[in-house]
């Protein structure tokens, strides 16, 4: 088993992986054929993602039979920085060698530098990711990430939470409360980019895991944000240049003697 991925602009792969890196410490990369592939779930069970990204959208992709590796994301993304954004990136695997390879070269230039990472043994359980796919929400929307960015940074002043509400013909609001004030941030449908709103829909959800996979704003192109009362909240980031991140965060739960998350197992 061996593959060679290259891309001619550093910069995607590397805001994927500083992504990543912020949620989950190892994880498998898997890849085939057709696609490189990320399936994961954070150590606290609060979040589940899946990134793919098509054979089509690299450059040249060179595998002819499915690899399996586990890296240390941290240690990845310390080596991704070290590029620059003219820089191209090479990764290559071969089973022999149990370890990835990493090339960077300056556009113009000779020089070549080569990191070498340590591949990990890694206990993978199988993650129900087609389970949540196949769940029908029943308000959904695209919107501008910057938008969310901002009320993201408006519900940081007052909580940890950030409260989302959906209302059939009259759009959304993001809002949070605490001790010192609350805030309310209105969006009518006219500010989404599409929108099917249907009936009214609520949550709660994690400031800090939003802001974590926020980090991926810079490199998207399309995100899309479905919602349904006592479900996960599901965002699908369509990464520039090609590739899909799709990420559901599970809802807060909240009352007068106890606040937490709930967990992936409940879906």
């Amino acid at each position: 088993m061996s593959f060679t991925l290259y891309l001619e602009n550093s910069r995607i792969l590397k805001g994927i992986v500083e992504t990543l890196a912020g949620i989950i410490d190892e994880t498998e990369i898997k890849v085939t054929p057709k696609q490189f592939m990320v399936t994961a779930m954070d150590s606290s069970r609060i979040c589940l993602l899946k990134l793919a990204i098509k054979k089509e959208d690299f450059d040249k992709y060179d595998c002819s039979k499915e690899s399996k590796i586990g890296v240390n994301l941290e240690d990845l993304d310390k080596i991704l920085k070290r590029s620059s954004a003219s820089d191209s990136i090479e990764l290559e695997f071969k089973e022999k060698e149990q370890q990835i390879k990493i090339k960077m070269q300056r556009e113009g230039a000779s020089r070549v530098r080569t990191f070498k990472l340590a591949l990990l043994d890694i206990d993978t359980e199988e993650i129900p990711m087609d389970n949540l796919l196949a769940i029908e929400y029943p308000s959904r929307w695209v919107i501008d990430a910057e938008i969310l960015v901002e009320a993201i940074k408006d519900a940081d002043i007052y909580s940890e939470i950030l409260n989302i509400k959906s209302a059939e013909n009259e759009g959304l609001v993001f809002s949070s409360t605490g001790q010192i004030g609350e805030m309310e941030y209105n969006l009518g449908t006219d500010d989404l980019i599409e929108s099917n709103l249907t009936g009214t829909h609520t949550g709660a959800y994690s400031l800090k895991f939003l802001k974590d996979i926020l980090k991926i704003s810079s490199i998207t192109e399309k995100l899309e944000i479905s919602l349904k009362t006592d479900h996960p909240l599901k965002m699908i980031f369509g990464i520039l240049e090609g590739g899909e991140l799709s990420y559901f965060l599970a809802p807060r739960v909240e009352d007068a003697e106890f606040e937490d998350d709930d967990d992936m197992d409940e879906f």
